[in-house]
């Protein structure tokens, strides 16, 4: 029989021998929870994704599945824990999709890319190793969830720097009670310190977690072919405005959304500044956390009275996905509410 695709969750102590040597095989996940031991001898040659997660040490299977799959083109990596000296090295040549979801690699020196077609990069997990990017010539999406400790903020400056090519990048950056306020962190600090790298190509940002006001404009004035930005939570405390306007505002800035936004005061300056810059914004779209429903039409209206550079068609915003906020750009000075789920233009 012709195995192509196989799904191993059981508590296995040894895999059969025929596994790691399967010429039909196509598709493979192993999630065993427990310490296994690959064969010395891997021949998968028509594996094309590969969805492996290891308890320990991932040289004693994972690598040596990775190895032995020369048409690889899909690779989910997940290790759970593991304390062991080693670089992670990502040697090849058809892969087009990595996901890497590490928690505890505590002394995993480098993690070494050499990917000439890889197009989407995911990391999810702690960083404590340095990524160093030898071929990454085709990549176009990268999506990072990271719990940043003090001690990695120069890990995480590096990274920036070394997928600066891309189109589309998301950055997730969880907040640990542990240590200092993200005000007051050194992170923050070294990112408000100097210019972030210069994403050329980048056409779509997305900052989940918690981000301060300062970084919001060095992200727009590095960008300039940004069209789309989304952002999750907004901190600090006053918005200061950059000199020039940036170039993406100009020119290419078209969507601004907030995933789980908070309103303050502080903020109509930040939304002023957008307003009146964005010179081809179509749309905003705004999901205020926990509000009532006279506080958002309080603040729309807030909104709709700030001046607006823009003469696309309308600017839309968006609260707690309930109402929809329109304003025609063409003379029309009337605001229109509209009930997203009964559909009443009131």
């Amino acid at each position: 029989m012709e195995v192509r695709e196989l799904d191993i969750q059981y508590k296995l102590l040894k895999l059969p021998s025929s596994l790691f040597t399967c010429t039909t095989l196509t598709k493979l996940k192993i999630s065993l929870g427990i310490v296994w031991v690959c064969e010395p001898a891997v021949n998968l040659p028509c594996l094309k994704t590969l969805d492996v997660e290891v308890y320990y040490n991932p040289f004693l299977n994972a690598f040596k599945l990775i190895a032995g799959s020369p048409m690889l083109e899909n690779l989910s990596l997940g290790v759970v824990y593991f304390q062991g000296k080693g670089d992670y090295i990502f040697d090849i040549p058809m892969l087009k999709t990595l996901k890497l979801h590490l928690r505890h690699s505590y002394n995993t020196n480098k993690l070494v890319l050499r990917v000439p077609k890889l197009e989407r990069l995911n990391f999810d997990g702690t960083l404590y190793s340095l990524f160093v990017m030898e071929d990454v010539s085709s990549l176009v999406e990268a999506s990072f969830s990271l719990e940043v400790k003090p001690f990695d903020n120069d890990l995480t400056v590096e990274l920036l720097k070394q997928i600066s090519g891309v189109q589309l990048l998301s950055f997730k950056k969880a907040r640990d009670a542990r240590y200092d306020s993200y005000e007051d962190s050194s992170l923050l600090k070294i990112l408000s310190a100097s210019p972030l790298p210069f994403f050329a190509n980048m056409e779509r940002l997305e900052l989940k977690g918690f981000w301060h006001f300062k970084l919001i404009p060095k992200f727009l004035e590095s960008s300039p072919e940004l069209k789309e930005i989304y952002i999750e939570k907004l901190e600090g405390s006053r918005w200061i405005a950059p000199k020039l306007v940036p170039a993406c505002m100009l020119a290419k800035l078209t969507t601004v959304k907030f995933l789980n936004f908070k309103w303050r005061k502080c903020d109509i300056p930040f939304f002023k500044f957008l307003l009146g810059n964005a010179k081809v914004l179509r749309t905003v779209s705004i999901n205020l956390e926990k509000s009532g429903i006279e506080e958002e039409m309080r603040l729309g209206a807030q909104l709709l009275n700030l001046p607006r550079v823009s003469r696309n068609n309308k600017t839309i915003y968006m609260w707690n996905l309930l109402f929809l906020y329109a304003r025609e750009s063409n003379g029309n000075t009337d605001n229109k509410m509209i009930r997203a789920r009964l559909h009443l233009v009131i």
